[in-house]
């Protein structure tokens, strides 16, 4: 058994056979959820197998220049442990979050094109286990060439669950507020008919001559990569300082987040076409003041009307982007609100009658109608 471990390709072949156990896992479980092509998925995942490069070759400079190694000079100037720590492994978040975020940016690199926020999550999740995989072999690499067999079950076991974990959480939190930036002329207009300014935009757009959607993009990938290095840098800590807690409910709070980001009906919309759009049967100027009309019901709370009225006008007008957006963001909301009622009602006396609350004006009228008709009759 000795004399295998020492053997360079048992170690490599292990090793390799070790990492791919949650690809595996994982890679089953896109495919049966998605609709994604396999050969898509797998093109993204070496893309992000690869991503890990840019920071072996760091740690390779370090080696040779030790005076740059930012670690070893937080670890001879910082005299207090825990804070030292923590700066340590801010930079590795920082660095890894950076890293596999310029990797999803670069999907065109591969043709892989991103036309909805949920393929930007699920393909930064891919990504993100294609880093992990590299990670998870160069470590396994390790332990078997120090012959630490014990040891080697506790790498699997804990890498193979948390790490993981740990790298798509964060990979697909940033990419939510990514794919929400890249998209961003449709939701700047809705949250203009909704009266939702952004003064900081508006306010570089006018001294500076930048376009306010790239600004809002800007604005929404540092705010993501902000967060995914935050989280990331939080979870290194709590792991270093033996909190084992909160680093799994870190984990388990971020899957549970992005289970619920990827279920809003907006990250479903197309927001790119090959197509040319097919031309509004409505003039511009009457379908503004129909548009203006729903953002006042969206701020009133009146969902089932918004949603009436964007199934009508996109019958009218069956590829405007804020109409579509409108009616996903509307029927999100109701559900939110749904949920929020039958909690209240839960704790209450009160009665509640779901289908007779929820009828929008128009369903409402129509029954008004039919009623008069019938006492006519």
């Amino acid at each position: 058994m000795s004399e295998w471990l020492h053997d360079k390709g048992f170690e490599v072949g292990i090793s390799l056979l070790l990492a791919l156990i949650p690809v595996f896992i994982w890679m089953t479980f896109f495919l049966k959820t998605n609709r994604d092509c396999a050969k898509t998925l797998i093109k993204v995942f070496l893309f992000g197998a690869v991503a890990v490069v840019p920071i072996l070759l760091l740690q390779y400079m370090w080696l040779l220049y030790p005076q740059f190694d930012i670690y070893e000079r937080i670890i001879q100037t910082e005299s207090r442990f825990n804070l030292g720590f923590l700066a340590t492994f801010t930079a590795i978040g920082v660095f890894q979050e950076m890293t596999k975020f310029d990797m999803l940016r670069r999907l065109s690199w591969i043709n892989v094109k991103i036309e909805t926020i949920n393929e930007a999550i699920r393909y930064s999740l891919v990504v993100a286990l294609g880093f992990a995989f590299t990670e998870n072999l160069l470590t396994f690499s390790d332990v078997l060439a120090s012959e630490q067999l014990g040891k080697l079950f506790y790498e699997l076991s804990f890498r193979s669950i948390f790490t993981v974990a740990a790298q798509m959480v964060f990979s697909g939190i940033l990419a939510y507020y990514y794919a929400i930036g890249k998209f961003g002329n449709p939701v700047l207009e809705l949250d203009r008919w909704t009266g939702r300014r952004h003064r900081l935009f508006e306010w570089v757009q006018r001294y500076s001559g930048i376009k306010q959607k790239n600004v809002f993009q800007f604005q929404q990938s540092m705010e993501g990569l902000l967060i995914a290095m935050v989280l990331h840098a939080f979870f290194n800590f709590s792991l270093q300082m033996g909190h084992w807690d909160y680093a799994a409910g870190l984990v388990v709070c971020g899957f549970v987040f992005i289970l619920f980001l990827s279920k809003k009906r907006t990250n479903y919309l197309v927001f790119t076409s090959k197509e040319k759009a097919r031309p509004s049967q409505i003039g511009k100027a009457e379908e503004n003041v129909v548009i203006e009309l729903m953002g006042m019901w969206f701020n009133e709370g009146k969902f089932n009307e918004v949603i009436e009225i964007c199934d009508r006008l996109m019958q009218r007008d069956p590829d405007n982007k804020v109409v579509k957006l409108f009616r996903a963001k509307a029927v999100d909301r109701k559900k939110i609100e749904r949920v929020k009622k039958a909690i209240h009602l839960l704790f209450s006396e009160e009665d509640y009658d779901m289908e007779q609350e929820e009828l929008s004006l128009f369903e409402r009228f129509k029954r008004a109608q039919a009623k008069k008709k019938e006492v006519k009759a």
